[in-house]
């Protein structure tokens, strides 16, 4: 067996077996957003047929994505993603303008991208929290915008919880993720495979529209 040799000198540990790196990659590519948008995509499109259509092409765009970035990993073997990208591209161009899209692409992902990604993810987790206990606590007499700044108040909290966890231990952050990627395959499999028992069994009221109300 390969032992790989621990940084000297307080460089980072390597705390992350092999299992639980693949479950980081595979929570970031099933984000949280697919148990979310299905709604969405089926009120807007109009018609399961069409939304069937958006869905699988979304999907290829994905994939060729995925392919694209898989390519360039094996290309620029070093960590950073697409700012080692960047700068593997344009590096020879000019000595100081070279460097320039690296660097604009890291500060629009840390100061724009990644905050309204964490945004809407941690906000649709309040509300998904506190919905079952809408009705048991008398929460529904709330009136609208009480309820929405109780669900800002909620999701605070779950990102404080978060940024605790992300900051106090990476042992802890990899057992929370393992369980939560866990989470995230099992209810896919379980939509996948209610969906094609209800196939099985002849249940295809909804396909049988197809196209009917596309928007």
């Amino acid at each position: 067996m390969t032992h790989i040799a621990e940084p000297k000198g307080g460089g980072l540990k390597r705390e992350m077996g092999l299992m639980s790196a693949i479950n980081v990659i595979i929570s970031v590519m099933i984000g949280s957003g697919i148990f979310v948008s299905p709604t969405g995509a089926l009120k807007y499109s109009g018609s399961v047929g069409f939304c069937l259509v958006v869905w699988a092409v979304c999907g290829v765009i994905s994939l060729l994505g995925a392919l694209c970035f898989a390519e360039l990993g094996t290309i620029v073997p070093r960590s950073g993603a697409e700012y080692a990208y960047l700068i593997e591209a344009f590096k020879k161009s000019h000595r100081y303008w070279g460097p320039l899209p690296s660097f604009i692409c890291a500060w629009v992902y840390v100061v724009v991208l990644r905050p309204a990604e964490i945004a809407v993810i941690i906000l649709t987790f309040a509300e998904y929290s506190i919905l079952p206990f809408i009705n048991v606590l008398g929460l529904e007499s709330l009136p609208k915008e009480d309820l929405h700044n109780l669900i800002k108040l909620v999701a605070l909290l779950g990102l404080g919880i978060i940024t605790y966890i992300n900051v106090s231990s990476v042992k802890l952050y990899v057992r929370i993720n393992n369980i939560f990627g866990f989470c995230k395959v099992f209810a896919c499999l379980i939509v996948i495979f209610g969906g094609i028992y209800q196939l099985a069994i002849g249940n295809v009221e909804n396909l049988s529209r197809g196209f009917a109300g596309t928007n």
